[in-house]
């Protein structure tokens, strides 16, 4: 496990497009472009990074609208995966919300990824639906699971 002291949650800004690209490609089977990236900045976001000594380990994009948030990605590198530094993340993304006096949050979770499926329910989050065929996946297409977690 990482030691939380060791940890610092940041702004994304367009100068950490670099390395959360790279993140991104190592850690999703169909990862977003540096332009999608790019495209998810602006008043309704609150995109973050999370470093451990000054490297980028992994980073969130949510945005914000009406009292709801909605998480539109996570990842954590490969090399720190099950350490963790996505549940300081995800608390940090959590806390964040409710200072910002956010009502709920809600994501879209891969039905295969049962270890993030597992850190969401430790954390509070409850599996709302299933939309069907939603993920590409290398083999057709994957169900996402729904989640919601109230504040």
């Amino acid at each position: 496990m990482l030691c939380s002291k060791s940890l610092n949650i940041v702004p994304m800004g367009f100068a950490d497009i670099n390395a959360v690209t790279k993140i991104e490609q190592q850690s999703h089977s169909h990862p977003w472009s540096e332009k999608l990236f790019l495209s998810n900045f602006g008043q309704r976001y609150f995109n973050h990074l999370i470093q451990l000594n000054d490297e980028v380990i992994g980073y969130f994009v949510a945005s914000a609208v009406a009292g709801e948030v909605t998480l539109m990605n996570i990842a954590i590198s490969p090399d720190y995966q099950g350490k963790g530094a996505g549940q300081v993340l995800l608390q940090f993304l959590l806390d964040y919300s409710r200072e910002n006096d956010q009502q709920e949050i809600w994501l879209e979770v891969r039905s295969s990824n049962k270890s993030a499926i597992h850190l969401y329910q430790k954390l509070g989050f409850s599996e709302v639906d299933i939309r069907k065929a939603y993920y590409p996946a290398e083999k057709g297409r994957e169900d996402a699971v729904i989640m919601c977690c109230y504040l």
